[in-house]
């Protein structure tokens, strides 16, 4: 009988892990504030502001090269700011949590993403991110839209940030 129980209990936790891969995130005044005036340092030095994309829906991507969900879904993150280069854009933010910066930059000399690459630690910190994926919106305008924990896989977070640039445009 407890076999039986502890199987139940396994297929019931698994199912309940699987299905919470995904998670919209609520922030604070004062995170959403950090997320609206954030400024990075790219992989060159050069300072990189929300502000820079101006008239473009953003998507700060914290990710790190052990995130395969992360991972997994720049293809489809690259694809969506081809066909929409006018009005999206990806800021891919390494927080540095186990990542080198040798690590990053041979990840990023081996593909040919079309992100914004930069460090991103202090709002990381700010955010007090948990876990990866970790993704926030802002809008066209300059102001927060939402922050998200997870992924939808590829093809549904294709869906899902398409139509929120489309709603944005």
């Amino acid at each position: 009988m407890s076999f039986r129980i502890t199987a139940l209990f396994s297929v019931l936790l698994l199912s309940f892990s699987v299905a919470n891969v995904f998670a919209q995130e609520s922030l604070t005044d004062e995170q959403i504030a950090a997320v609206e005036a954030a400024v990075f340092t790219d992989w060159d030095g050069n300072e990189v502001s929300v502000s820079d994309f101006e008239g473009k829906t953003i998507m700060i991507d914290f990710w790190e090269t052990w995130c395969s969900p992360c991972i997994a879904v720049m293809p489809t993150l690259d694809r969506l700011m081809e066909e929409y280069s006018d009005d999206f854009v990806v800021v891919a933010v390494s927080p540095g949590w186990s990542d080198t910066e040798d690590v990053v930059r041979r990840f990023m000399d081996e593909h040919d993403y079309r992100f914004v690459f930069v460090h991103g630690d202090e709002l990381a910190t700010a955010l007090e991110i948990r876990g990866l994926p970790y993704k926030v919106f802002v809008n066209p305008d300059g102001t927060f839209n939402k922050a998200e924990t997870g992924s939808r896989g590829p093809e549904r977070e294709y869906n899902s940030i398409s139509e929120l640039i489309e709603a944005n445009r």
